[in-house]
């Protein structure tokens, strides 16, 4: 079972990263951008946001059948995106650092807890497109994920509510680079006033 979450978690970064800036579903405040590029067919993902104050509230259609991942918090590094990192020993250990300073993280299906468990991925292959959320060099680049993770079953037909929320101190390097990439704007007072990135996330899902 490890070794096939170790696979989900890259499929999730490869999904999450390859979908450009303007139809992202970690921007999407309403759920509308949800169902971009869910082509798995045992698996559907869920996104958090590139950090947020007010809570953000989606709404979505899952098919039935499908089993649900998303990270809670997670931490990406490339090489194209940490151009002082120079081998995958350093992506690794900026990442895992990261995800050293989680302060809290909880989740709920239907108003009950649901505990994550902490994943890092393998090294692997990944492809920003253009436009991407970063506004990096698109291309392919070697890159690594750390982070808090749920994993759930295929739910019942019907509606459902997910929640979840987490809150990390960031290091100096991290920081500066949220504080300077334009898709981290929300919280950009919350990094110079509290050095922290957070986020509070709800999904209204409904399965056919």
């Amino acid at each position: 079972m490890e070794q096939l979450l170790h696979v989900a978690v890259v499929k999730w970064c490869k999904w999450f990263y390859s979908i450009p800036k303007n139809t992202h579903p970690a921007i999407d405040t309403t759920g509308v951008h949800s169902s971009i590029n869910q082509t798995d067919p045992d698996l559907w993902f869920l996104a958090g946001s590139f950090g947020n104050i007010e809570p953000i509230v989606r709404r979505c259609v899952i098919p039935s059948g499908r089993a649900i991942l998303f990270p809670i918090i997670e931490k990406e590094d490339s090489f194209t995106e940490d151009t002082d990192l120079k081998t995958e020993s350093e992506l690794i250990r900026r990442c895992s650092n990261a995800m050293d300073q989680v302060l809290h993280v909880e989740a709920a299906l239907d108003g009950q807890g649901i505990k994550p468990q902490r994943i890092l991925s393998p090294i692997f292959d990944l492809d920003f497109p253009e436009n991407n959320v970063y506004d990096i060099q698109p291309g392919r680049t070697r890159s690594v994920c750390d982070g808090y993770w749920i994993f759930l079953e295929p739910l019942q037909r019907g509606r459902h509510y997910i929640e979840f929320m987490g809150e990390a101190v960031l290091e100096d390097v991290v920081a500066r680079q949220e504080r300077t990439d334009k898709v981290y704007d929300k919280i950009w007072a919350n990094i110079d006033d509290n050095n922290t990135f957070c986020l509070d996330i709800s999904y209204d899902i409904m399965v056919p």
